[in-house]
């Protein structure tokens, strides 16, 4: 299986950087790994680079009808006025920016220790990110946390926090941990829901999220109740989209919702997970970014290579064109069919 680390490796030989079993000095493997990231990042965009759907099995709130969508750290708010986003009563600011929380972990102990000052709006949930009531997301500058670590307790008292994974190791001094803050749905903000639906009793009741903002503002009455939503127009707002819904929902029904998956925030040595085709293309499109960065030319083969790769992963994401459907009633006429006297009813 193929590791970020492998396609730094593969796309530096192709701009004849380094060469095989030849060490990688560490700045240059963190200056690859953010180019990587960037460049995946930008493939999100793109949804012929986008290889899969996301489901979201997630809850209404009876009577809410405006959702806020992310589950964002705190040092990715700074900056961002979101006091647009109704429903986050803890949205913030340009003046209201959270600080890090100050700690000490102690390696194999999920509890962080001597916190003196816990934030309001940190939120304890779920033993796993982007589950249902998910508490937050902690990282910190020390890389003693796993991936996806989340908090499961707090002990303002005691200033401890408990997290759902153990730390890696032991702080030196005090470390800095951030925090994400999460939204109604605390799910990674999607560029794109292409899907949805409420369950209720077993029974499936299709959401269209194809909605456009003109067609929701044309609703009169937005707060009309029912038992679940109908139509909803996705706000792709920053750092919190937005979730428009209309009926309101009269319960707190599960609804289910698809979003594009979002390519990116690779760590140094992850599997990555990704269908044939993709560990190609990444190699010499990375290579191009690299040459690109680092002042190396830019060669004919990496160019047909990167061009030839790309193309092939847009052809197997291309979605055919709908075909119509109708209901057969509407396509035979209302005359009897006595065609079978040609063919004798064969």
């Amino acid at each position: 299986m193929t590791t970020t680390l492998d396609v730094i490796k593969a796309a530096l030989r192709r701009v004849n950087s380094y060469q095989s079993g030849e060490a990688i000095a560490p700045q240059d493997e963190q200056d690859c790994l953010d180019t990587l990231n960037d460049l995946l990042d930008s493939w999100s965009i793109d949804k012929l680079y986008i290889f899969g759907t996301n489901e979201w099995i997630l809850s209404w709130t009876g009577g809410k009808k405006i959702y806020t969508v992310g589950n964002p750290l705190n040092t990715q708010l700074s900056g961002f006025n979101n006091t647009g986003a109704v429903g986050a009563a803890s949205s913030p600011t340009t003046s209201q920016v959270w600080p890090n929380i100050s700690g000490t972990v102690t390696s194999g102990s999920p509890t962080i220790t001597g916190v003196t000052s816990i934030p309001s709006n940190l939120v304890a949930g779920a033993n796993a990110a982007y589950s249902i009531g998910s508490g937050s997301i902690l990282h910190d500058t020390q890389a003693l946390f796993p991936p996806n670590t989340t908090v499961l307790a707090i002990n303002v008292g005691a200033q401890t926090i408990t997290m759902s994974a153990n730390a890696l190791g032991t702080s030196q001094g005090l470390d800095s941990i951030s925090y994400s803050v999460p939204g109604d749905f605390p799910i990674p903000r999607p560029l794109r829901i292409t899907g949805g639906f409420t369950r209720f009793n077993a029974l499936d009741f299709t959401l269209d999220v194809e909605e456009t903002q003109r067609g929701y503002t044309d609703i009169l009455y937005k707060a009309q109740p029912g038992p679940w939503p109908t139509v909803a127009w996705w706000n792709p707002q920053f750092p919190y989209g937005l979730l428009n819904v209309y009926q309101s929902p009269g319960n707190g029904s599960e609804v289910h919702l698809f979003t594009d998956t979002i390519l990116g925030n690779l760590t140094l040595n992850q599997t990555i997970m990704m269908p044939q085709g993709y560990s190609r293309a990444l190699k010499w499109c990375l290579a191009k970014e690299i040459a690109a960065e680092f002042g190396f030319p830019w060669t004919e083969p990496m160019k047909v290579n990167a061009a030839e790769a790309l193309s092939f992963i847009k052809a197997l994401n291309a979605r055919p064109a709908a075909v119509s459907r109708y209901d057969r009633a509407l396509t035979r006429g209302g005359r009897a069919d006595a065609g079978w006297i040609m063919t004798g009813g064969m």
